[in-house]
């Protein structure tokens, strides 16, 4: 799995990046709806970023999981400062046992970790675990649909992709984020397909899989204009999938 332990700070800085402000994060939000009452698990849950969007959005129990003890040293610093009664812990995805079952699991960018089925379905049998049965996975993921050929095509958007071979299963490939202060944040993720993530989650309890189209807010047209959205919208760098515990 990508290791984040000293980087932490970039990758929290890489967010800030304008089509994670305007596609990534209004299509997770309309995914997610309104969570009002709900217990949610953010597993993977980084530096908190949605973690505390996840309460804003009426969650009544929010518990953020990473396996980066630098990471959630961010996320406890965020909530010291601006208090939202969340909790985090730091556990590896696969391994998190808890005491009870929740409403939703969110996972940010937490499957393309994974180097192989194995791995990959250790992460799903752990969510269907801790999914209550009609609790919901909405998750959002590197997109497997991404050709090599399209990997230069993030550089006007601040990313960029490569791969040393053949786009086969758990074949390492690179991200080479370029940051607001000209400075650079990589890290390596692994390809696993569409179709076998989906028959692994079905195989772990999780029915009903589902691949929302990301929806690109008006704002994001209204600051940049129409025209700088055309290629990332055509093959967008990330998937949403959503799915239910049978």
């Amino acid at each position: 799995m990508s290791d984040y332990q000293g980087h932490a700070t970039g990758y929290q800085t890489a967010k800030r990046q304008p089509w994670r402000t305007y596609l990534e994060q209004p299509s997770a939000l309309a995914l997610l709806g309104d969570l009002s009452g709900r217990s949610v698990l953010d597993l993977g849950c980084g530096e908190g970023h949605y973690t505390r969007l996840l309460r804003q959005l009426g969650a009544d129990q929010v518990l953020g999981v990473d396996l980066s003890s630098d990471m959630i040293e961010l996320a406890r610093a965020q909530e010291r400062s601006h208090p939202l009664n969340i909790d985090y812990r730091v556990c590896d995805a696969g391994e998190l046992r808890l005491n009870t079952t929740v409403d939703l699991v969110f996972a940010g960018y937490l499957f393309n970790h994974a180097r192989n089925r194995e791995e990959l379905r250790a992460q799903f049998s752990t969510i269907s675990d801790l999914l209550r049965p009609g609790g919901r996975l909405v998750a959002l993921n590197n997109n497997p649909d991404d050709p090599p050929s399209n990997f230069e095509a993030g550089r006007p958007y601040g990313y960029s992709k490569s791969i040393s071979g053949p786009l086969v299963e758990g074949a390492p490939i690179h991200y080479r984020f370029t940051l607001e202060d000209g400075g650079v944040f990589e890290l390596t993720d692994y390809y696993i397909s569409r179709e076998v993530m989906q028959t692994l989650m079905e195989d772990c309890g999780l029915q009903q899989v589902r691949w929302p189209q990301p929806v690109l807010a008006p704002e994001g047209v209204e600051t940049l204009g129409a025209d700088y959205w055309t290629a990332i919208m055509a093959t967008p760098p990330f998937c949403l999938i959503e799915a239910t515990r049978a």
